[in-house]
Parts: structure tokens; C-alpha cells; sequence
């Protein structure tokens, strides 16, 4: 257990006697995630934590598929328990993502319960913006690795070799490294755009992606402490001093979108039309006319009602006309 808990926080690593890991921080983070979807399983935003929990597992589970069935990985000790692992994984995961997107239904009366609240306008807002500035900082360090590992020299560690799984990570339950980061990228535009609308799903996604920032920052910051560089400035290099400055930032930044997107917001209610509102309530001007009835005057009257008088044949206070006597 001990051992277990020190690959957690990146004090083991393969090789160091403990060749090849099980887990890694990924799975302590899905861990987290999985428990705040349970909390939340009573709450009306539960379909929602259902959908993330549900779309992370099926993301960082899906590369080991095809990664624990190359050459490089068979012989390895509990290989196909892991892939046995990865294959309940995935299943599990697409059965959550349609259970819980097939029990959403919009709420138009009382009787179905209360609506899952969007975010505040505000947070939501400015809560969109810091996932954008993490998505758009993901995408500068991609570009960076992507030039970085595509020289001649790197031959097996080559970028796209290693966003594929090509070259073994050392931990047979990890997804590749440059997979995640773009699987992060994805997920933060999305739930930016989701929280810019003010949808109840930018909240369990936002603060998913929050808690998964934050812990991925940290464990980066504890590997530069284990081998104290952390902070060490004048004895880095660029890159690395950049790296360690990105992981306070995307600790902050993923704190303040958990806060930011936890605030819960009023639901708006749906429009209300001119002559009726869903749920069989009359809209703002009441009940709509009754209508003509059909068919169900007597024979010979209009159902719309008889025409008005018609004017009399002569002025008022005048005298008849002579009746013609008969026979003219």
C-alpha cells in the first residue's frame, strides 16, 4: 500500500524496482471524480456528473486498448489483467454516458422535479475564460513538444510515437501523456463554450477539469521537488523554469474554476407564449377565446348569430303610407 501511495505522488517510478506500475495520479484523479458523481447522484445536476465521469473514463481508458495488445507489452507482468481492466472500462463508461444522457427529460411541471441549475452568469463568464486560457497555453506547449520531439535523434520517443502509445509509459494503466493533454485541450473548449451559454453541464465538466489540472500540476511540481529543481532557477533551464511556472498557474487557475462554477445559478424559466404555456397553463393573456360552436344553432340560424336590424322603411313620427286598396 505503502508503494502504491509513492507512484501516486510520483516518488516511485519504473525502473526503480518496481518495473512495471499499475496505476498512476490518473487513476487516483478518475478515483476523485468518480466519488463527486455519486455525491451528486440525488442532486438534479447528477445526469451531468454522470456524462463527465462517463466521457474521462472512456478518453483515458480507450488508447490502452490497442497499447496493451502491441508486442512491446506482451510478457509484461499483469498485462491482461490491465487490459481486462481497460476493456470493463470502456464498456462501463459508454453504458454511464447513455444511461444518464437517456434519463434527461426537460422539466415543465412541478411534478418532474427541480431543473439542474446553470452556473451564475458572472462565474460562468469569467470561469469560461480561465478554461480557454488553459486550453490555449495546452496548445502552445503541444507546439512546443511536437517541434521538440520530431528531430531525428528522438527515433522511439517521438512525438507521435508517444501521443499513439507507441513508446510504453512504464505504468500499464496510463494513457499516453500527449494524448491526455490533447483530451484536456478538447474537453476545456467545451466546457467553455458550455459555460459561456450558461448550461448545467459546464459545471460538473468545468469543475472535472478543474480538480484534474490541479492534481496533474501538482504531481508535476512534487517530481521537481523530489529532485530538487523545484523553484531552483538559477540552475534551469528555460524550459524548465517555464514548466514550473505553468504548473502554479494551472493550480490556481483550477482551484478558481472549481469555486467559480460551484456557485449555482437561478434556472430560467422556458418563454411564454402569447396563448399558452407547456403544462396546460394559460400564457400572460389568460385563456384563448372560446370558439364558434358548429352546427349546434337551429336550422335556418347562423351559429355565428343573426345579422343586425335593418333600419326602419320610413322616419320615426311619419305617418304609414296608404295602404293601395285591393284589386288596383
Amino acid at each position: 500500500m505503502k508503494d502504491t501511495f509513492l507512484t501516486w505522488i510520483g516518488r516511485i517510478f519504473s525502473g526503480q524496482q518496481h518495473a512495471p506500475l499499475g496505476t498512476s495520479i490518473t487513476d487516483v484523479i478518475l478515483v476523485v471524480i468518480y466519488l463527486g458523481a455519486l455525491l451528486a447522484a440525488a442532486q438534479p445536476i447528477a445526469s451531468g456528473a454522470f456524462v463527465t465521469a462517463g466521457v474521462l473514463t472512456l478518453l483515458y481508458r480507450l488508447p490502452l486498448l490497442w497499447i496493451l495488445t502491441e508486442d512491446e507489452t506482451r510478457g509484461l507482468h499483469l498485462r491482461d489483467r490491465a487490459l481486462y481492466t481497460a476493456i470493463g472500462a470502456v464498456l462501463a463508461a459508454v453504458a454511464l454516458i447513455v444511461v444518464a444522457a437517456a434519463g434527461r427529460r426537460p422539466v415543465v411541471s412541478p411534478a418532474d422535479g427541480e431543473p439542474p441549475a446553470p452556473p451564475r452568469t458572472g462565474p460562468a463568464i469569467f470561469g469560461g475564460l480561465l478554461l480557454m486560457f488553459l486550453a490555449l497555453a495546452s496548445v502552445a506547449w503541444e507546439a512546443y513538444y511536437i517541434q521538440h520531439f520530431t528531430s531525428d535523434r528522438m527515433g522511439p520517443f517521438s512525438y507521435w510515437r508517444q501521443f499513439a502509445g507507441k513508446q510504453p509509459s512504464g505504468v500499464l494503466l496510463a494513457p499516453p501523456g500527449f494524448w491526455v493533454d490533447w483530451v484536456v485541450i478538447v474537453l476545456c473548449v467545451v466546457a467553455a463554450v458550455q459555460a459561456f451559454a450558461r448550461k448545467p453541464v459546464a459545471r460538473p465538466l468545468g469543475m472535472a477539469l478543474g480538480w484534474l489540472l490541479a492534481a496533474y500540476a501538482v504531481f508535476t511540481l512534487d517530481i521537481y521537488a523530489k529532485q530538487k529543481m523545484l523553484f531552483e532557477f538559477g540552475d534551469l533551464d528555460t524550459t524548465d523554469i517555464l514548466q514550473q511556472l505553468t504548473s502554479v498557474v494551472e493550480v490556481v487557475v483550477g482551484i478558481l474554476i472549481i469555486l467559480l462554477l460551484a456557485l449555482r445559478g437561478t434556472h430560467r424559466p422556458p418563454v411564454v407564449p402569447a396563448w399558452g404555456a407547456p403544462g396546460g397553463q394559460y400564457g400572460a393573456w389568460g385563456a384563448p377565446p372560446a370558439p364558434a360552436p358548429y352546427n349546434d344553432a337551429p336550422y335556418g340560424q347562423s351559429p355565428f348569430g343573426g345579422p343586425p336590424p335593418l333600419p326602419p322603411e320610413y322616419p320615426p313620427n311619419t305617418p304609414p303610407r296608404p295602404q293601395t286598396p285591393p284589386g288596383w
